[in-house]
């Protein structure tokens, strides 16, 4: 699984990532949401791999056959995110509504004072999640990524003189999990999507949505290894210029009561799930 991800585009191709990054800082977000309807049906019809993967999910997640409908609502609320994502960056987070769900979830965590581990997903917008702690909250928020993802939007902002709202620690690198566990130490957050396989760690498959899927064990063992309190995180599109960001504890650090928590909310919140490949393949 870990392979085939990297080869398939995750957030649209480059120049769908080119054109909406455009449009919204020239046109506006209601028309590019209106434009955003003829960009969805394209890439409906000439994706079929996306196309595939989608209905997969979908099927699993609705508990129907997936039709055509529910795929482009799929691809319409992720293009939705992606354009979310460009305001976002720009420090414009004003313009979106953000309710926040279970607060009292992640700040008993940080009042821990041994940082918090916070586990994201593919399943919504992992950007809001940063903006909102780092802007809004005033804290300190290390998330750790793949530098391949974004690259767009990371060389406007560079182009720009302007920032990401948010520290970053690039996946891949011998040094990346010592300055994981130097950030809680200092009682920072520190974002991590887990639920794919980004490299050669350990992982161990669980049943998720019907089936066994492969994730990683490296976030679980890191939140065992430096006792900070890990809570899950999804910030998820609710339509229009809404938001909700949704806390909820995991009390033991366990990939299966993880799993557990993604698959209720990814049941939850179907059309938030932005994995466009064979989630289940071997």
């Amino acid at each position: 699984m870990s392979i085939a991800w990297r080869h398939r585009p995750e957030r649209g191709t480059p120049g769908m990532k080119r054109l909406i990054i455009w449009l919204a800082l020239h046109a506006g977000r209601p028309l590019c949401r209106v434009l955003l309807v003829p960009i969805s049906a394209y890439f409906l019809a000439t994706s079929p791999r996306a196309r595939k993967a989608s209905r997969e999910f979908l099927t699993r997640a609705l508990g129907r056959p997936a039709t055509w409908r529910d795929t482009f609502r799929h691809l319409f609320v992720f293009g939705t995110t992606l354009l979310d994502r460009v305001f976002l960056l720009r420090g414009r987070h004003r313009d979106l509504v953000v309710e926040v769900s279970n607060a009292t979830v992640f700040e008993e965590a940080i009042a821990a004072g041994r940082g918090c581990l916070l586990l994201g997903s593919h399943l919504g917008s992992f950007e809001m999640l940063g903006v909102v702690g780092s802007v809004e909250r005033r804290l300190v928020i290390n998330m750790v990524m793949n530098l391949q993802d974004g690259t767009d939007l990371r060389e406007l902002l560079a182009g720009s003189g302007q920032g990401l709202p948010y520290n970053v620690i690039a996946l891949g690198h011998p040094e990346s999990m010592l300055r994981v566990r130097e950030c809680l130490e200092r009682g920072e957050v520190v974002g991590i999507l887990a639920d794919r396989v980004y490299g050669g760690e350990a992982t161990q498959e669980v049943p998720f949505l019907g089936a066994s899927a492969r994730f990683s064990l490296s976030p679980f063992r890191l939140a065992r290894i430096t006792g900070a309190p890990a809570v899950t995180a999804f910030a998820l599109f609710r339509g229009g210029r809404r938001y909700e960001i949704v806390f909820e504890s995991l009390h033991a650090p366990e990939l299966a009561d993880y799993a557990a928590i993604l698959e209720r909310q990814a049941r939850r919140s179907p059309f938030n799930w932005f994995n466009f490949y064979e989630f289940w393949a071997a």
